[in-house]
């Protein structure tokens, strides 16, 4: 790996960036935990004390743990086996525990912006847990969960068509309106979305409309004073 150097691992103070850093991973933890369900534990391990080093955790009902937990045999040797393959993501490994429970894990190394190592990210997936109750556990929340149609677009240009004819498909449910008012609908919604950073959006837009790019740009001009004034209503975000 480009830049890495080689270090023991061994507690260490935690600068206030570090921090932010195991902070901002924390809730990288709780998502990738409610994603997967309660047979898969995320693990954010600190390096300031090993006595005490995780410091966020979910689903710990699969191997019992919680916040203020040690460091583990698993993440130091992870870190070891970093070093020698200069690989900071370590291959899959199977823990066989004293309870029955097989699981996959991998461990990530998390270093700050200069290079050091300040935390492990260890994923521990019980595959030993019945297969019916994985499944389950996937679709937990499925009833009481909100549907949306995401779409995967290919390109950017993709991103800006999808965009459109979903607020389009909107903005038709309305009546009463003038041609010039949907169009600044239209306009508006997409903003909101941010769909206007994404390269030649502005251009896209006005040939779909039937209007010129400076018109757009009047029609986002009215948004931004509107939304510097006033709270308008959320249109299709």
């Amino acid at each position: 790996m480009e830049g890495f150097v080689s270090e023991k691992i061994r507690p260490r103070a935690l600068s206030e960036e570090d921090h932010k850093i195991l902070h901002i991973i924390s809730t990288i933890v709780e998502g990738i935990g409610r994603q997967f369900g309660k047979f898969c534990e995320v693990v954010l391990f600190s390096l300031e004390d090993f006595e005490n080093a995780i410091v966020a955790i979910k689903n710990g009902q699969v191997t019992g743990r919680s916040v203020g937990g040690p460091m583990t045999n698993c993440a130091l040797s992870a870190f070891k086996k970093a070093d020698m393959t200069r690989d900071d993501v370590s291959e899959p490994f199977y823990n066989k525990r004293k309870d029955g429970k097989t699981l996959k894990s991998t461990t990530t190394i998390i270093r700050n912006f200069q290079g050091k190592v300040i935390g492990f990210l260890c994923i521990n997936f019980d595959i030993s847990a019945p297969f019916a109750e994985v499944i389950e556990s996937l679709l937990d929340h499925i009833s009481g969960a909100k549907e949306f149609s995401e779409q995967f677009p290919a390109t950017a240009k993709d991103l800006v068509d999808t965009s459109f004819n979903e607020v389009m498909e909107e903005i038709h449910r309305r009546t009463g309106i003038s041609p010039t008012q949907k169009n600044k609908l239209v306009v508006e919604a997409l903003y909101k979305r941010g769909v206007f950073h994404v390269k030649n959006a502005i251009d896209i837009v006005a040939d779909k409309l039937g209007v010129s790019r400076y018109t757009i740009y009047n029609y986002i001009r009215e948004v931004k004073t509107a939304l510097g004034e006033t709270e308008i209503e959320k249109l299709y975000v």
